[in-house]
């Protein structure tokens, strides 16, 4: 396995946009488009790891990088390598002093998104990452919808739940150095970078919420986050919870046992729900023993769930009239 990297660009940018893709011949030209009307007063490096897609993608990013060499630096993969050796060997090779991530199916909507954020990020040394709100764009059904975030904490606050939209971000370069030599090892087989990164990032400086919508986040069929093979998302969400433990371990200085439970007990709720919502009962079997993690702060939702251990069948039925019943009255989630 090999790469090629085609480079003529300035020397020493203030940010390099970090951009992967792998068949994204449909949405690539908008993701670059979205990058190149910045209006900077300093230099934008764009990399883009294109993983050998099946597609034209790869014709498309080196038509842009022949017509922007001063901006666009290629990575060309020999073979198809998947998302997470790509994704290293993109952020091995960023020259700029900030860093600023966007997939390339994905595409900012702001002009100003990048100057907004390296100006507060000059200004404001104890902040290492910016963040905005976002819109998310169902592919399917063509439906943008705005998704609102807030200020977060700290460390303590986002181990608990991320809010943090990975495309709206911008961070320091020396935080991505750090990470890379204190935790990448351990968790670089994850199927995601972004969450552990930013609590890294928050363990080191603070992260500060700019509450514009900079980005479009483009919801696809199947991802790495969504997907309609409920075994997938539950790996997913196992690895989710895999990051907030080392994390929790390492970094966390309250009481560990009692966040642990919070943690894994948030878990289980999640897989829960979704085995129920895809009247899925060997998932909900394998996670049933789960539910004591919520008994003691969520002890309504442990009585409720508990049920299902009982009869799976009934429990089902009563539960899609309780989803019924909320969709008209827009009561409490179950």
């Amino acid at each position: 396995m090999g790469y090629v990297i085609i480079d003529e660009t300035v020397k020493k940018p203030l940010v390099s946009v970090a951009m992967l893709t792998y068949g994204h011949i449909d949405y690539i030209k908008q993701a670059i488009e979205s990058v190149l009307m910045q209006e900077t007063n300093f230099s934008i490096q764009l990399v883009i790891a294109e993983d050998c897609s099946p597609d034209n993608t790869r014709e498309i990013v080196k038509q842009y990088q022949e017509k922007y060499p001063h901006i666009i630096k290629l990575i060309l993969q020999d073979v198809n390598v998947g998302a997470i050796i790509n994704n290293q060997i993109l952020l091995e090779n960023l020259d700029g002093h900030y860093i600023a991530p966007l997939e390339g199916d994905d595409y900012w909507s702001d002009s100003k998104k990048l100057q907004q954020q390296v100006d507060f990020l000059e200004q404001n040394s104890e902040y290492n990452l910016i963040y905005t709100d976002a819109q998310y764009f169902t592919q399917k059904t063509q439906k943008l919808d705005l998704q609102r975030t807030q200020q977060i904490s700290g460390f303590d606050d986002l181990l608990v739940k991320n809010r943090i939209f990975t495309l709206t971000t911008c961070f320091r370069r020396e935080v991505l150095d750090s990470y890379f030599k204190e935790d990448y090892q351990n968790l670089k087989t994850l199927p995601f970078g972004d969450y552990s990164l930013w609590l890294y990032a928050t363990t080191q400086g603070k992260a500060k919420y700019l509450p514009i919508v900079s980005s479009v986040y483009r919801i696809l069929e199947e991802s790495a986050s969504h997907s309609k093979d409920i075994n997938k998302i539950v790996a997913f969400e196992e690895a989710v919870s895999e990051c907030r433990m080392y994390y929790l371990n390492k970094y966390y200085t309250g009481d560990k046992e009692a966040l642990k439970n919070k943690l894994l007990g948030s878990k289980t709720l999640s897989i829960i729900r979704l085995a129920l919502r895809n009247e899925n009962e060997e998932v909900f079997n394998k996670y049933k023993d789960d539910l004591k993690y919520i008994a003691n702060y969520k002890y309504k939702y442990y009585l409720i769930y508990s049920l299902g251990k009982i009869n799976f069948k009934i429990f089902i039925k009563l539960y899609k009239t309780f989803l019924s019943t909320r969709q008209k009255t827009k009561a409490i989630d179950i």
